[in-house]
């Protein structure tokens, strides 16, 4: 298993703790008893869950990229893409002259999406959930793409970079 990066241990602590408090809740409204100690429980191995699937050789093998060489690929990171209701999981990569988005298989829709740069108008940040400061807006020939990013930051420094060079 591959080293554990520190954003993935934040975010997979985050939906642990959200996960959680959820089934803390679910459990007290059924009348569960010790529904504060079973929620905690769900969040850990929630948490636990999504930092093994997260660093699973699998995901890595479902999103690479074919018929591209690694030295092409300028940054890289997991994502999720927002595509028909759906936030589909996968992995964001940024070439020389664009970005590839592939979901892994573990989704309702599994595609890949392809944005040249040069065909890139604006890039903007948004909210998750109106509250979690990791959405990156690419809007791109009058279409809007919104993915889920860590460092979103950088990545859009990445991006502005390479085409304004």
């Amino acid at each position: 298993m591959k080293k554990i990066s520190k954003d993935t241990i934040r975010n997979s602590a985050f939906a642990g703790i959200l996960f959680g408090a959820v089934m803390g809740i679910f459990y007290y409204a059924i009348g569960q008893p010790h529904p504060i100690l079973t929620g905690a429980l769900c969040g850990l191995l929630y948490a636990f869950g999504m930092i093994f699937f997260t660093n699973s050789g699998k995901i890595d093998r479902q999103t690479r990229l074919e018929n591209v060489d690694e030295k092409d690929i300028v940054y890289s990171g997991l994502a999720n893409h927002f595509i028909k209701g759906e936030a589909a999981g996968g992995k964001l990569y940024l070439l020389n002259n664009r970005i590839v988005f592939k979901s892994h298989r573990i989704n309702l829709q599994n595609h890949e999406l392809s944005i040249e740069l040069d065909a890139i108008n604006n890039i903007e940040f948004f909210n998750t959930l109106g509250l979690v400061p990791n959405g990156l807006k690419i809007i791109a020939d009058n279409k809007t793409e919104k993915f889920v990013v860590n460092g979103r930051r950088q990545w859009k420094s990445k991006i502005e970079n390479i085409k304004s060079s």
